[in-house]
């Protein structure tokens, strides 16, 4: 396999290929009386009234920013790496790994096998639990909980680099590897969905930098006679997931780069669409950016051995059609 200039995450032939067939493809104040009692006057009720509005007001504002700042504690962000056994001596959780982000998504997963875990978002930090919401397309829960729902809250216990996640009075513990995460991207597919040809079948998914921990950011899927379709995230907070993770990434100079651009409106996003030479051959690839919030994506169309045809692009626009965005 040969990896395309354009992307770091390629596959063969030319990268992140994608060909179709032509076919395929929304107050009023009394007067006061003598009479020894208390008086308030109108001004003095609107003075009280308006000091207890400002109060709850402010008491509003600040339950509001308290709220927002404790997603997740500081700590709780970074890669962590599971201990042997999980508290009740019998569980094995020496396989285990997981990333958390500063705005609650986590990611628990089996190191060695690459196999999904558990995933979803942190909120409402108690001091002592986080109420949890699972992504149930990853939903393979630790023998040693019993988690059955779509939500539930985990008990926690930090102390500098370790951190103990409990359920069921059982804890699992976790020493920290490192702490840079709050740039990696959420994975491909709880970004966006787009309607893939039934004619291609899933050829190739590739992981953040190329480690089976992080989240998809790419997916390749090919055809034996029309080549490969794929699409990706080419920047999260203008940070690179393709050619080199960490990287600041270049969305403008992609998308210069282009030969033949032109807008494109994708999901509502205004994107652009242009060629690309591939194996010296001009215009055998067709490339379409666009960006829809923090995060930029790249959608590839490419001829094995040709130019793109007029029909293919319009086959290729057409599953661009299909994206919403999440």
């Amino acid at each position: 396999m040969r990896k395309n200039n354009y992307t770091a995450k390629t596959i063969c032939l030319a990268s992140l290929m994608v060909s179709v067939m032509p076919f395929m493809f929304g107050c009023k104040s009394e007067e006061a009386k003598d009479t020894g009692a208390v008086t308030t006057t109108a001004s003095e009720t609107t003075t009280e009234a308006t000091t207890e509005a400002t109060t709850e007001a402010t008491t509003s504002e600040t339950t509001a920013e308290t709220s927002a700042a404790s997603v997740v504690p500081a700590g709780f962000v970074g890669k962590w790496k599971c201990e042997p056994t999980a508290s009740d001596g019998e569980t094995d959780t020496s396989f285990y790994a997981m990333y958390i982000r500063g705005d609650g998504y986590f990611s628990m997963y089996d190191e060695g096998a690459g196999n999904p875990g558990i995933s979803g978002y942190m909120s409402n930090d108690t001091g002592s639990s986080v109420y949890c919401r699972f992504n149930q397309d990853d939903f393979d829960v630790p023998f040693c909980w019993t988690i059955e729902t779509a939500d539930d809250t985990l008990d926690y216990e930090l102390t500098g680099d370790v951190l103990k996640l409990g359920h069921n009075d059982v804890w699992m513990t976790f020493n920290r590897e490192e702490a840079a995460y709050e740039n990696t991207p959420e994975p491909l597919d709880e970004l966006l969905t787009i309607d893939i040809p039934s004619e291609f079948e899933l050829e190739m998914e590739y992981n953040l930098d190329d480690v089976a921990w992080n989240p998809i950011v790419q997916k390749a899927y090919s055809n034996d006679k029309y080549g490969y379709l794929s699409y990706a995230i080419h920047s999260y907070n203008e940070v690179d997931c393709l050619r080199g993770y960490g990287e600041k990434a270049d969305i403008e100079g992609d998308i210069s780069a282009l030969q033949n651009k032109r807008e494109i409106t994708i999901d509502g996003e205004t994107g652009y669409i242009g060629t690309m030479e591939s194996d010296d051959m001009p215009d055998m690839v067709l490339v379409a950016y666009v960006t829809h919030g923090d995060y930029s994506f790249e959608f590839r169309l490419t001829n094995y051995d040709e130019q793109v045809t007029e029909e293919q692009t319009k086959g290729f626009e057409n599953i661009l059609s299909s994206v919403k965005f999440r």
